[in-house]
């Protein structure tokens, strides 16, 4: 082809002349579409490409809520040319049925006074993952699946919500249901750093509200999904979604079956001084657990709309998880006085966990007022029977069998827990004139846990009862909340928002001394100063509480190894904390100032003595306080139309006291951390994306836990009907590896000092996934039904 030296330009307006600026404007070559350059259009609307290359081309542009146009072809040829096209109009995108408006592709992360929203099916991971995963890749977030345990932004304590709902079941049950849901079903996810009064004040460190897809369609429309993976072991997930939807109703079901069989294990290498091993005695633990579970998920809505102000609706999730777990310890002990031991032990459990929540509402919004009351009904049922079989060796390899009574050759347990929960809430909203607006709810919640569970002891060929495992526990919880809080528009430039939430929480156990009562005002404030239309500055405070659950509380002893046993803490004290921040928002780009002051903050899986047992007791404990003072960042970039990045990090100072240790002290340390992915467009709807995250080092209690973090991987192929196919690999380095120590910092209880590796199944093996999505039927929209819905919550475990 002749070098040329040429230029194109032209102006973008809408409908109504007002110039469109930020509109992509793309080159495309004729016939093959190949995209050659591009560029935006400037704030007045004006575009100009220079090129350098003949042939025949047209003029894309494209920009968001508007529908994309396309110029004729033309052709570039000789060496000086210059093309001035005329005033381009973009139309809007709009398909309108009783004034609804719907646009184009959100962005992936969007800032709200409360925190962010994760927009998960922008991204090119999602299909195929599960909802847990989308957990891992929130920017923020992390599970420490170690220890079951989820933080946000460095901070423990976080409230984890689906559709509104509180689930308050042990956190290693929900993790189990969250990876038997797909990530297909996920709307989006909500990362509430600063709850309003409205929201439930359980979660110190905040709310985490997984928002579950719901079509809005006229006539039928569905979906349906499929995937296979492979890493230590095989995964399948498949799923089909149906919306049937008419003038007045819409009825919406999906069903998702997952297999996962995975993998993790961890090593312990240390010392201890227990008492009951007459002496310092060094082991080297090592485990390694198998689980395979298989997930059935429902999810059952029907909405139908009374008149043009009021509508009723009801919604059932239904999970039910059956699981196989096998795990294989091997102890080596090293004594002072007593000869070599080796350990060998294997559990294997049965689990069968059944969860439903069934919710129903009412809701009447006109212009001026809206009404909403919403009842839920949750049962929660989990059967894990197991059996543990133990065979000791000596030095030489022989079995033989020790004589202290903490050797057992075999347990059986039984664990049944059973949960009943109702609970009613009413909200209303008012507006009072176009600068007020006041909001008020009350809510109710009864519930009754049932808790079964021991541990027989195999002497001689049979299976006897031991006290120490026996536990009986029958826990009725009430929660009695009021909140109001009041939005007022000062100016156009300065608005606030005040709160204030009153909750009463009663726990009565079959175990007097277990009882627990609280009542306390939990205040919440928003002030934000707009200074410009496309900048912010907000500040926000509020009170949080993180309550101990009955599983905390309990005094039963659960058997772990040989010299070591779980238990609860009957006089653990609920955590409070203070919260304030202050936002700089400029579009999405965002960078915050954090501080939080938390008085008894509960640290889980610390080692402690118990007068009731020779052994090391790992239990949850309260420290002194826990201060912290952060620097949080959210940068999108725009490299190209075709090349974008999002980055999220938070560096800060946490200030701690232990009070379980023998010298009760105090620590300051430095953490980060930060999650980033991007997305690159490439030629025939093709897309690739890089994603990733990172936790520096840091504390749990006394145990000191080094930084570690995974970078993943997709590759996505649109298809004309909508229709797509995913590739992915989760933990592209088989990073996935947390390594923690225990005495590190200060002297434990017996003494203990410990070096723990722990790896989940990305750590031994990467994760492979592909999968295909193909939607079908009508794709008219119709009314989307706002509603509040109430925040019902689960019993603590």
């Amino acid at each position: 082809m002749q070098t040329l030296f040429g230029q194109l330009s032209g102006s973008v307006v809408d409908e109504d002349g007002n110039p469109v600026p930020y509109a992509n404007v793309m080159l495309h070559s004729v016939p093959d579409s190949v995209l050659q350059t591009g560029v935006i259009t400037n704030e007045k609307g004006i575009f100009v490409i220079n090129f350098s290359e003949e042939g025949s081309y047209e003029i894309r542009i494209d920009l968001l809520s508007f529908k994309t146009w396309d110029s004729e072809p033309f052709t570039i040829s000789g060496s000086d040319f210059q093309k001035n096209f005329s005033t381009i109009i973009l139309q809007e995108e709009i398909t309108t049925l009783q004034g609804v408006e719907v646009t184009g592709r959100r962005k992936l992360i969007e800032r709200t006074q409360e925190g962010n929203i994760i927009n998960v099916q922008q991204s090119i991971l999602t299909k195929g993952s599960t909802a847990l995963q989308l957990l891992e890749r929130s920017p923020g977030v992390i599970l420490d699946q170690r220890n079951n345990s989820f933080s946000m932004n460095g901070k423990s304590g976080t409230l984890i919500m689906i559709n509104g709902k509180a689930q308050r079941i042990p956190t290693a049950d929900l993790i189990t249901i969250l990876n038997g849901m797909s990530a297909d079903n996920v709307e989006k996810i909500e990362l509430l750093t600063n709850p309003s009064a409205r929201y439930d004040v359980d979660g110190n460190a905040g709310i985490i509200n997984i928002v579950m897809v719901k079509n809005e369609t006229l006539g039928i429309r569905g979906n349906i999904n499929v995937s296979a993976g492979y890493g230590k072991g095989p995964k399948q997930t498949s799923g089909l979604s149906l919306n049937h939807g008419k003038e007045r109703a819409t009825l919406f079901g999906s069903y998702t079956f997952s297999y996962d069989d995975s993998f993790d294990g961890f090593r312990g290498v240390g010392t201890t001084e227990i008492p009951s091993l007459d002496g310092t005695t060094a082991i080297d633990f090592t485990n390694r657990r198998r689980p395979i579970n298989r997930n059935h998920n429902i999810n059952l809505t029907y909405d139908y709309k009374l008149s043009k102000v009021s509508s009723i609706g009801a919604n059932i999730l239904y999970n039910n998880s059956l699981s196989t777990i096998s795990v294989q310890n091997i102890g080596l002990y090293n004594f002072t006085n007593d000869p070599f031991l080796e350990a060998q032990i294997r559990l294997d459990e049965n689990g069968n966990l059944k969860n439903l929540t069934a919710s129903t509402y009412f809701e009447k919004k006109t212009e001026q007022h809206t009404f909403a009351i919403t009842a839920d009904y949750i049962n929660y049922n989990n059967q894990r029977p197991n059996q543990v079989s133990s065979s000791y060796f000596d030095e030489n390899g022989d079995p033989f069998q020790p004589e202290n009574e903490i050797y057992s050759r075999g347990n059986r347990g039984f664990n049944e827990t059973d949960i009943n929960v109702g609970v009613v809430k009413m909200d209303y909203k008012q507006t009072i004139n176009e600068n007020l607006f006041v909001e008020e709810g009350v809510k109710g919640s009864l519930s009754r846990t049932v808790n079964d569970a021991r541990i027989e002891i195999l002497q001689g060929d049979d299976f006897v009862p031991d006290d120490r495992f026996i536990s009986t526990i029958e826990n009725k919880e009430n929660i009695g909340a009021i909140y109001a809080l009041t939005d007022y528009i000062f100016n156009e430039k300065l608005k606030a928002q005040i709160g204030l939430r009153y909750e009463y929480w009663d726990q009565d156990f079959s175990n007097d001394q277990l009882d627990r009562s609280f009542g306390k005002l939990f205040p919440s404030f928003f002030l934000t100063r707009t200074l410009s239309d496309t900048t912010a500055l907000n500040f926000a405070y509020n009170k949080r509480i993180t309550r101990p659950n009955y599983a905390d509380l309990a005094s039963f002893l659960i058997y772990n190894s040989p010299t070591s046993v779980f238990s609860g803490n009957p006089e653990l004290l609920p955590a409070v904390s203070d919260n304030i921040s202050l936002t700089y928002s400029n579009k999405s780009f965002s960078v915050s100032l954090l501080a939080s002051n938390e008085d008894n903050p509960i640290a889980r899986f610390q080692v402690t003595r118990n007068a009731q047992s020779n052994v090391a007791v790992i239990a949850p404990v309260n420290l002194a306080f826990q201060r912290n003072v952060d620097v949080q960042t959210n940068i999108p970039i725009r490299f190209t139309h075709w090349w974008n990045m999002n980055f999220n990090g938070t560096l800060g100072v946490r200030k701690f006291k232990l009070l379980h240790t023998d010298d009760q002290i105090t620590h300051s340390y430095v953490h980060f951390n930060f999650n980033g992915s991007q997305t690159v467009r490439l030629p025939g709807n093709f897309a690739l994306e890089l994603s990733g995250w990172y936790t520096s080092r840091h504390f749990n209690g006394s145990s000191k836990v080094n930084g570690f973090g995974v970078l993943n991987m997709g590759l996505k192929k649109e298809f004309k009907n909508g229709s797509s196919l995913q590739f992915s690999v989760a933990d592209v380095f088989e990073s996935f590896d947390i390594h923690s120590s225990v005495g590190s910092l200060t002297r434990e209880a017996f003494g203990d000092e410990f070096e723990v590796d722990y790896s989940s199944e990305s750590g031994f093996s990467r994760i492979f996934r592909i999968g295909f999505s193909y939607p079908f039927g009508n794709k008219k929209v119709k009314e989307i039904q706002r509603k509040t819905g109430a925040d019902a919550e689960k019993s603590r475990l």
